[in-house]
């Protein structure tokens, strides 16, 4: 289980890592800044605690709720003291549970195992409603949910947002030559190759068929491409196997575009860009990284 801990008082998390060095794996703490809700989305946590000691932490505990991933771990709050007015304002947020100061070490290990729990929960059965069972990447479904939060997002802070879509150079080649059940090996090792070469807040999805979607949060044109073109190249040098063991060689098209917040600009027409940057790397030779800009006006 991994904890993330919000707080900038030295007194306190001293205390709560003592408390908890034994019964978390990976404990995460940050101060409470602009830059938290950045750190919170590198470690990735199953948990969140936020020392709620400060006025600042209403705009902090707003972001958390409201960003695209985030909303969905469970979030402790300690509080200082029980005022009355505190809790009503707090009902208006999405917040799992909350700790009143002092508080015992049991208490507050009742709060994270309780939470955990949920976590687990969440974990299979999400797993079960949102994963492709073959490639085990995310289902179209899902994944466009998963866009309009961002985009969502996007919008209200201005942070780029990229979208890429890439499917494997012909692949009927594939099927047709070694048949399909190393048609689905391919696909799924294609895609542990993606999990692979993908930064942790990526998004990858099954858009339909061999086309497969990549959502890449916070990530504008430049670094994208040098994403992309990485895990193009990853592909290329890999070598996929049949189930007698006969070598394929695979390569993937990859069209991407970037979304910084333009107004008007709905899902469909963002996809509809990578489409036809896809498009155009396919005309243009196929195994390479190709953008097309969301035009500004």
């Amino acid at each position: 289980m991994n904890l993330f801990v919000c707080s900038n008082r030295e007194k306190f998390i001293k205390k709560l890592s003592d408390f908890l060095k034994e019964e978390v794996k990976n404990l995460f703490v940050s101060p409470i800044d602009d830059e938290t809700i950045d750190r919170i989305y590198k470690s990735q946590p199953d948990i969140i605690i936020l020392d709620f000691c400060l006025r600042t932490c209403w705009k902090l505990l707003k972001k958390i709720v409201q960003a695209p991933s985030l909303r969905e771990i469970p979030l402790i709050l300690i509080l200082r003291r029980k005022d009355e007015k505190t809790i009503e304002k707090l009902c208006n947020y999405e917040i799992f549970d909350y700790v009143i100061e002092p508080f015992l070490k049991c208490e507050i290990l009742m709060k994270i195992n309780k939470a955990s729990e949920i976590v687990e929960f969440k974990k299979d059965f999400n797993s079960l409603l949102t994963k492709d069972p073959l490639t085990g990447a995310y289902q179209r479904g899902f994944l466009l949910e998963k866009m309009h939060e961002e985009i969502q997002w996007c919008n209200l802070y201005k942070e780029p947002l990229t979208l890429a879509m890439f499917d494997i150079d012909f692949f009927k080649k594939v099927n047709d030559t070694y048949g399909h059940q190393t048609g689905d090996k391919v696909l799924i090792e294609l895609i542990h190759l993606a999990h692979n070469s993908m930064p942790e807040r990526a998004l990858i999805g099954r858009y339909g068929g061999e086309e497969f979607c990549i959502l890449l949060p916070g990530t504008d044109e430049n670094t994208a491409r040098e994403i992309l073109e990485s895990f193009r190249e990853k592909v290329e040098k890999n070598d996929f196997y049949t189930f007698k063991g006969e070598r394929i060689k695979n390569t993937i098209s990859i069209g991407f575009t970037t979304y910084y917040g333009e107004e008007g600009y709905s899902i469909d027409e963002i996809i509809q860009k990578a489409d036809i940057a896809l498009y155009k790397a396919k005309q243009s030779g196929r195994n390479r990284v190709i953008f097309e800009a969301i035009d500004v006006e």
